[in-house]
């Protein structure tokens, strides 16, 4: 049977805009309803989720996983970046954006770290929202300041779009854009409220807070021995009473004073080191912090080395983070999208924010950033000294120039000649491992791929036929020389270091 593709162009444009399995069309939906209900079940059973929020918050085993999230994110610095790097206009904005962070607060109350972890916090309770405040600075439209609201003052409609909540409008009214950005966490077209962990705790934080009352009881009912007084067969009322009265006393005074022939037992509840209570509270733990941190492996071990949990749980976590970071990054990185448009037009690529972890100076990344220049690749000199943690020199007079020397330590001619002839020995023998290692690379790696690279050019081969040529040369490449001269550098390396040890004892 023929296709009438004319007939399919005509059904194609018919549909186009139009939604067939939209929420406005599902037989279970009001239509005259403009605002979706959030399904969150805490919200629809109760209606007052920012109160029961605010109280599972509250608990000291929940702040203590809170604050360590927390305190990861904190542990992070952010950098504003674009990837458009040949586009000047596309500098100019990241440039406007990186000087509007450095010169403007968002508001009294926060900075913008604590506004980032503001925008983060949508995965306790699903939904954020920050409202722009614009205005001009310095001859450009920018947010003057950024304001976190209430999540009672918003709602979504069935086409998951943000609606501001009013006195004279409770349906809410449909938010431009660029006034208010709102931070979700795993939101959906059917949810677009997102998820929030905190109505995953409610259930625990319930059965916790219920058995804390329990247990306390137990703890004053059974905390302390429970004196029992026995009396003498035939004893009067009066000599009851004086011994119900003399073991009352004791409870207070820690001894009692009774008539010969009776006496007290102190009776201790043998309850062993498990009270249902106190598992029930661990229980619960357990639960939230497997909500809140997805540490599984460290709450329930199951037979599982501590070591292994404790790299597992590493690695969760550090997953974990890095998506929950991206809540507030995406969010920072419409606001530079917003900025970018108004000042600089639709079509240019706009800036982005980014996370990441300053590390020290260190040997090994500085040699990765030479190792890329050699190669060609011009990597950012103003990168490489942010992430080595390295400011920049303010000139020529303050920057530490190949051959300057590191010291101003003054030295006799005697000290010189000790000191620096073992240091001349140790120079000579790194640049003569270096060298080897240089030359046998360039004779027996780069220079056949360079030959085998020219030849394929020359002969005109495809991609498929360079890589098939490329594996066959790699198996054929003698690096034993190579070898040789990197494991006699190691040896040596080694050696250094025993002796330096040794020479620190």
């Amino acid at each position: 049977m023929a296709l009438d593709i004319k007939k399919l162009v005509r059904s194609v444009k018919n549909t186009f805009g139009k939604q067939a399995a939209g929420i406005d069309t599902d037989p279970r939906f009001f239509g005259n309803l403009h605002m979706l209900p959030n399904p969150d079940p805490i919200l629809r059973s109760m209606g007052i989720a920012e109160s029961i929020y605010a109280s599972i918050l509250a608990d000291a085993h929940v702040m203590g996983d809170v604050r360590s999230i927390r305190g990861e994110f904190k542990d992070m610095d952010y950098r504003v970046v674009t990837w458009a790097e040949d586009d000047p206009r596309a500098q100019a904005a990241r440039e406007l954006c990186e000087v509007w962070m450095q010169s403007l607060s968002p508001n009294d109350a926060a900075d913008w770290e604590e506004v980032m972890w503001q925008m983060m916090s949508a995965i306790f309770t699903g939904y954020t929202s920050h409202e722009l405040v614009w205005d001009y600075w310095d001859g450009y439209i920018v947010p003057v300041r950024v304001l976190d609201r209430p999540l009672h003052r918003f709602g979504f409609d069935y086409d998951a779009v943000p609606l501001l909540i009013t006195k004279a409008n409770r349906n809410g009214d449909i938010i431009e854009p660029h006034r208010f950005v709102i931070s979700r966490h795993m939101a959906k077209v059917t949810n677009p409220y997102g998820q929030a962990l905190l109505s995953s705790c409610f259930w625990p934080w319930t059965f916790k807070t219920g058995g804390w009352k329990y247990f306390v009881k137990y703890c004053e009912r059974h905390g302390l021995p429970w004196p029992v007084g026995r009396y003498a067969e035939g004893a009067s009322d009066k000599d009851i009473t004086d011994l119900s009265r003399a073991i009352e006393t004791m409870v207070e005074s820690g001894y009692a004073v009774v008539p010969k022939g009776d006496g007290v037992e102190l009776i201790v509840p043998a309850a062993g080191n498990h009270l249902p209570q106190e598992s029930l509270i661990n229980a619960c733990n357990r639960e939230m912090s497997k909500v809140l941190t997805g540490q599984a492996m460290v709450a329930e071990l199951q037979n599982t080395g501590a070591r292994a949990a404790s790299e597992t749980a590493a690695e969760r976590q550090a997953g974990i983070n890095d998506s929950d970071r991206a809540i507030a990054a995406s969010s920072f990185s419409r606001i530079f999208r917003h900025i970018t448009t108004f000042n600089f037009g639709a079509d240019v690529p706009s800036p982005e924010l980014e996370f990441f972890k300053p590390t020290q100076a260190g040997k090994s990344r500085a040699e990765t950033y030479k190792l890329a220049a050699d190669m060609g690749a011009k990597p950012s000199r103003k990168a490489m000294l942010e992430e080595l943690n390295m400011p920049m020199a303010l000139d020529d007079d303050d920057a530490l120039l190949p051959g300057t020397p590191s010291s101003s330590v003054q030295f006799s001619s005697g000290d010189k000649a000790s000191v620096f002839k073992g240091q001349d020995e140790e120079n000579q023998i790194i640049a003569s491992a270096a060298t080897a290692a240089d030359a046998a690379l360039e004779a027996h790696v780069l220079e056949p791929i360079a030959r085998m690279l020219a030849q394929g050019e020359k002969d005109g081969k495809s991609l498929a036929d360079m890589r098939e040529e490329l594996g066959k040369l790699l198996g054929n490449i003698d690096n034993a020389e190579l070898i040789d001269v990197t494991n006699k550098a190691l040896m040596w390396s080694f050696t250094k270091g025993a002796a330096d040890g040794n020479a620190q004892r």
